[in-house]
């Protein structure tokens, strides 16, 4: 699938240089670099620790990257991993319940970048996304956070967007014994929880040569958050004209508990300089138990009435509309991975190898949600109002607010959605590295065998036991969106299921959409990646040169379902397989010019690939014949390919200080889109979605970055510490669907602009830091036209740390997150119309560190 570029020709001519010089001479002498720091010998700051540990580490690299380190205790920053990589330039997140589940980089969707955990690839519980969550993992459990921007050869080649590099400690990182505890309460003004904490390491060097280092880490968070959303729709067009009014409101309160815990083992054996040995292990488990309240109210079920462009009645609405719903769902996810690998030199030349294995497991076997609809005898009425939250007032001919209370409500359905996702790899890597007279060779080959099995269910059973939902009446939730109503109990409703759940069955023309729908997304799938590179680092002067290629093969294959609905109901179902290989030709140059002073000057030209999602090229087919609607899977898709080219200009200010600009430009190829069409071949009438590779997008940004302790100044402003970073994107793509041909888009997921901030002092005892990272809106889900494109707002998070040393071996910290309240918001078409607010309240900390 490669084809020629004139980076190839640059990279053939800069090997055949290096080739041509031999390998009879001493090897050149290392780029210049700062001076290693003996941290040991130094007041501990946190603050001035990470900061200095992770500028050393970005001065020293061959690749273009950003990083976050942890400082003496072990300790972030941040809460957790995704929250530390947010505070990085072109770095953003996406949230779960408040919390930064995923990283995007440089705009680009989580699922084109790589994970790697200890140099392993980290795999996901998604049921068909390729992008990993990094709330599961622990931070207590990591040392080291990289985000590789520009990857040299020796790299994953599946980094379109980057790669974020997980690393755990090592002994030798420490000097001597080390015994770190800490624990914590966290309370969450919104629930008034308040929720225990606590993480233990150890680590230890024996003899000089054996290295153990121990951890396990537990958190166990309850919490709430308030959520409303609005559909919008062209309902009443004949009064509104083209606006949207809305169709459906949605009042959702969640109550979750979730609970992490970590646990890593990691062993070193260097015998001598030119031997280590090593075995790296990490198991998190994390398990989230959620309950979701939920109101429907009709908006725009029945006539209109009284419009005058800001306010309105909707009337003849039928009582059965309105509906309650109860959900209940624990989903466990489980990530093991363990690396062992060593490296041995002889002489001019070395050796690194690893074996790995990495698993990852989703279960969700209890998702339950009971719903119920409202018995009213009498059509009922809605008055609305303005506001891009509309107001609203039900006029219940049952009086009293009837439509909030329980006693009001019947059985509809019972909705069960189980699903189940295992994700488990091998993998085998071999890098030789010889260094000669004025070029350092090095190449390598890496194996990775990965299968997955992905069964997604759902089933509605309508026919079942009475059920007076008055007997699960709870107190009504506090709720900031408006009046709720009296709560049900999640507790109430699964006790009553656990005696009563094998009452209830699907109607008979149920069964074969209930049987349709669970076996759709189900698959298994075989995933097989063989990797060589070669590449060669020449130093001439002060400027280095990496230049070489990768080459990646890789073979696929899957299992599926083709179901086919007819227009009598009758479902046929048949097993669907697919393969498909390619090969991708990654070549890449970079060149770093580190000059006397403390200038770095840096460029690359790489390019890379992004796999097709799992539910992309999974074989599905779903026919629907009676709604004249066709789903396909598309195993042929090619991957994503783009060529980069990068620039950075650093300026290093002292021991722990830098000033960074860098522009970078990407083209991708072929990036992946979901179209639909009622003029297919093969499906004649229907309207046909499947993904396809589209055309080109592009991504142009420039970040900025500066980070420095201000010790230059006397007295107390000696301990500041300041850092600004700011991110500006300007990304394109076609999207290729038929009703917005022609039309251009701004990348799903990329805000245009990225800012972080955060004002420290410390000194010997005391460590403030108050931290900001802003995103403007981004691009959520493009629509049938303009006015339904899904946008979420622009948010701004504001956090506080500050850390008090007791004495020698202790501290105590508070912690407040979230200050400015800002809630999740999404809205349709535009700012005017709000599709979802969610809020989640204001947290704090307080806790103990200890060191021995």
């Amino acid at each position: 699938m490669s084809r020629r570029h004139p980076l190839h020709l640059a990279i053939a001519l800069v090997l055949a240089s290096c080739a041509s010089a031999g390998f009879a001479r001493d090897a050149a002498p290392p780029m210049p670099g700062p001076s290693p720091v003996d941290l040991d010998t130094m007041v501990v700051r946190a603050q001035y620790e990470s900061q200095l540990r992770a500028v050393d580490a970005k001065r020293s690299s061959d690749a273009i990257q950003d990083g976050v380190s942890a400082d003496s205790m072990g300790q972030y920053p941040d809460q957790n991993v995704g929250e530390s990589l947010s505070r990085l330039p072109g770095i953003s997140v996406t949230r779960d319940q408040g919390e930064g589940r995923y990283v995007v980089i440089r705009g680009l969707d989580a699922a084109l970048n790589s994970v790697t955990v200890d140099g392993i690839g980290m795999g996901t519980p998604e049921d068909g996304s390729r992008a990993a969550p990094l709330d599961v993992i622990p931070s207590e459990s990591t040392e080291r956070l990289t985000v590789v921007k520009a990857a040299t050869p020796d790299m994953p080649g599946d980094s379109l967007g980057g790669t974020i590099m997980v690393e755990s400690a090592s002994a030798f990182d420490r000097d001597g014994r080390s015994m770190r505890l800490k624990a914590e309460a966290s309370h969450q003004n919104l629930s008034g929880e308040t929720s225990p904490k606590a993480a233990f390491n150890f680590s230890d060097v024996y003899g000089g040569t054996v290295g153990v280092v121990f951890g396990v880490s537990w958190q166990d968070r309850d919490y709430e958050s308030d959520n409303v959303e609005i559909e919008y729709d062209d309902q009443f067009e004949d009064v509104a004209g083209g606006r949207l009014l809305p169709l459906e409101m949605q009042q959702r309160k969640y109550t979750i508990n979730r609970e992490r815990t970590g646990l890593n083992l990691n062993l070193d054996w260097r015998p001598d300089s030119d031997s280590q040995y090593y075995l790296r292990t990490l198991f998190t488990d994390f398990t989230d138990a959620e309950t979701r309240q939920r109101n429907i109210i009709p908006l725009g079920e029945g006539d209109i009435a009284g419009y005058d462009g800001h306010s309105w009645q909707v009337e003849n609405i039928a009582a059965d509309d309105f509906s309650r719903r109860l959900r209940y769902r624990t989903k466990e996810e489980h990530t093991f991975t363990a690396s062992a690998g060593g490296m041995n030199r002889v002489g001019r030349a070395r050796f690194d190898y690893q074996l790995g294995y990495t698993r990852v497991r989703e279960r969700v076997d209890d998702e339950v949600e009971m719903r119920f609809e409202y018995l009213g005898g009498e059509d009922m009425a809605i008055r609305l109002g303005p506001g891009a939250i509309p107001s609203f007032d039900v006029i219940d001919p049952a009086g009293d607010d009837g439509w909030l209370r329980n006693a009001g409500y019947g059985l509809d359905r019972l909705v069960v959605a189980p699903k189940q996702v295992d994700d488990e790899a091998l993998s085998a890597k071999f890098d030789f590295t010889w260094t000669g007279e004025a070029a350092t060779w090095k190449a390598g080959l890496l194996g990775r065998w990965r299968d997955r099995d992905v069964n997604v269910d759902e089933a509605e059973f309508r026919r079942g036991p009475e059920i007076d939902p008055s007997d699960w009446t709870a107190a009504a939730p506090s709720f900031r969106h408006g009046l709720f109503g009296e709560g049900l109990s999640s507790s109430a409703m699964r006790d009553w299921l656990r005696g009563n759940r094998d009452a209830f069955s699907a109607r008979p023309q149920d069964v074969a959409e209930n049987t349709m729908i669970s076996l759709v997304e189900d698959y298994t799938a075989a995933e097989d990646v063989l990797a060589s590179y070669l590449m060669a680092t020449v130093d001439v002067g002060q400027l280095r040169v990496i230049a070489g290629a990768r080459v990646e093969r890789t073979q696929f294959e899957a299992n599926g379902w083709r179901v086919d609905l007819d227009e009598d109901g009758v479902l046929a179902t048949t097993r669907s397989s697919a393969s498909s290989s390619y090969t991708s030709v990654l070549p890449g140059l970079h060149l770093r010019y580190d000059t006397d002073g403390d200038w770095v000057l840096r460029g690359a030209v790489t390019k890379t690939i992004a796999r097709p999602s799992f539910g992309d090229i999974s074989p599905r087919v779903s026919i629907n014949r009676d709604d004249e609607e066709v789903e396909l899977g598309n195993p042929q898709l090619d991957p994503y390919e783009s060529i980069n080219v990068d620039l950075s200009f650093e300026r290093y200010i002292g021991e722990s200080g830098i000033f960074s600009a860098g522009v970078f430009h990407k083209s991708i190829d072929g990036y992946i889109v979901e179209t639909w069409t009622d003029s297919d071949a093969q499906f004649p009438g229907y309207e046909v979605t499947r993904p396809i590779n589209g055309e080109d997008a592009k991504v142009f940004g420039v970040e900025l970055n500066w980070q420095q302790k201000l010790d230059f100044l006397p007295g107390f402003w000696g301990g500041l510490l300041v850092s600004l970073s700011g991110t500006w994107l300007d990304t394109e793509f076609v999207a290729g669907t038929e009703d917005r041909a022609g039309e251009t888009f701004v990348l799903p997921l990329s805000s245009e602009r990225l800012y972080s901030a955060h004002l420290g002092w410390e000194n010997d005892r005391l460590s403030a830091r108050l931290a900001a990272v802003y995103r403007s809106e981004y691009l959520d889900e493009i629509g049938d036209d303009s006015r339904y494109d899904l946008w979420v707002a622009p948010n701004t998070q504001l956090d506080f740390s500050l850390d008090y040393s007791m004495g020698e071996r202790w501290s105590l910290y508070f912690e407040a997150s979230n200050l400015l309240d800002e809630p999740l918001e999404l809205y349709q078409g535009s700012p005017a119309t709000t599709l979802q607010n969610e809020l989640y309240g204001r947290s704090y900390a307080v806790g103990l560190k200890l060191r021995f």
